[in-house]
């Protein structure tokens, strides 16, 4: 009698756990900082960047990334075009919304160590473009003209529906209705 209540709940355990490894990796999906190097090129979309920039540094005193700056034509003796604040030089969120259209070479400054030697460069992202649709051509074969006046069959255009993956929390549902369905039927 004991075995019987405790089965549930390993089922239960089961399914918590098939659930926790499905979920999981997709929901941690993009959320570690993306690890900059000085003079790296990076591309910049309306998706928020998560930058890891410890790296632009000065590395004898190691003081943190304050701001990121952006010079008239990348030359750091001229007037300053655009200045982005970081407080957080290890985990640092960026979109095309924080530059504000203002692409090109940004120097990094720390407040203790001033304006230093590293950069990076911001690149628009490209955009996404749209899978192009195959379309198939079919004639269709008509009988012996009979009247040298009738046209032959226009060519039919169709295209064909689009193919998509399924979404991973389908996967999900799925696995707990079966899950539920085999516990109701065990209960039987």
């Amino acid at each position: 009698m004991a075995r019987e209540r405790t089965t549930p709940r390993y089922l239960l355990v089961c399914l918590i756990a098939l659930i926790l490894a499905l979920i999981a990796p997709v929901s941690a999906e993009g959320m570690s900082p993306r690890v900059v190097q000085p003079g790296e090129t990076i591309e910049v979309g309306a998706e928020a960047l998560v930058l890891d920039l410890v790296n632009l540094r000065n590395p004898e005193t190691f003081n943190p990334v304050t701001e990121l700056r952006r010079y008239k034509d990348d030359n750091r003796a001229k007037k300053i075009e655009r200045v982005i604040g970081v407080p957080n030089d290890g985990y640092f969120k960026i979109s095309d919304q924080a530059l504000g259209g203002k692409y090109g070479r940004y120097f990094a400054y720390s407040e203790k160590d001033g304006l230093l030697e590293h950069s990076i460069v911001f690149v628009p992202a490209p955009a996404a473009t749209p899978t192009p649709v195959e379309t198939i051509t079919t004639t269709v074969p008509t009988e012996a003209p009979t009247d040298t006046r009738t046209p032959a069959a226009a060519p039919t255009e169709t295209t064909p529906a689009p193919t998509q993956t399924p979404l991973p929390w389908l996967i999900t549902i799925a696995a707990v209705g079966l899950c539920g369905f085999f516990m109701a039927a065990k209960r039987r």
